[in-house]
């Protein structure tokens, strides 16, 4: 039994290895199987959730990485179907990034996938995380527009969370731009 479970851990170190070894080039950090959202540095986590050519690079080498797909330079030459399972993958993992950086401004309390590893968000996306990708956490009763938030319809408190990614982005350029 020893032997299952430490070869299922070597497993998990050659995954993470893969996946990360962008990313300690590219952030300058250790990050293992064990790294979780919660874990990245806020430089990083600043990084990844901006828009733009250098996250979605960061996304596609840790996935393909993890996925066994070869290089994050070689998204272009995957097939369609591969192709759209990182983008899903990658879309997945920004919203509970995105989702990381505004518990850590105090205004969602619960995010379950923080304390789940990056490397398994990846690996199990579909058997475990592709159902729950398009949830989105409630507002903290700490946010100063919480009482506005509980106003709104129900079906729409999802749309509200995500109008603020603008405020959340706009809060972690200029801590970047800081340093």
């Amino acid at each position: 039994m020893a032997d299952i479970l430490d070869m299922r851990e070597k497993r998990q170190q050659l995954t993470a290895r893969r996946g990360f070894d962008g990313w300690h080039r590219r952030y300058s950090e250790h990050f293992d199987e064990h790294t979780r959202p919660l874990d990245l540095s806020e430089a990083t986590l600043g990084k990844l959730i901006q828009p733009g050519e250098e996250s979605s690079a960061a996304f596609n080498e840790f996935i393909m990485g993890v996925q066994k797909l070869g290089a994050g330079a070689r998204f272009h030459f995957l097939e369609n179907l591969d192709k759209m399972e990182v983008m899903d993958i990658t879309l997945f993992l920004l919203d509970q990034l995105r989702f990381e950086a505004m518990r850590r401004q105090g205004w969602i309390d619960d995010l379950p996938t923080a304390t789940v590893p990056l490397v398994e968000l990846v690996a199990e996306f579909p058997t475990r995380f592709a159902s729950a990708r398009h949830h989105t956490p409630p507002l903290s009763p700490k946010h100063p527009r919480y009482a506005e938030y509980e106003k709104t319809f129900e079906g729409d408190q999802p749309a509200f969370i995500r109008r603020l990614i603008p405020e959340i982005l706009e809060i972690y350029r200029q801590k970047i731009t800081a340093e």
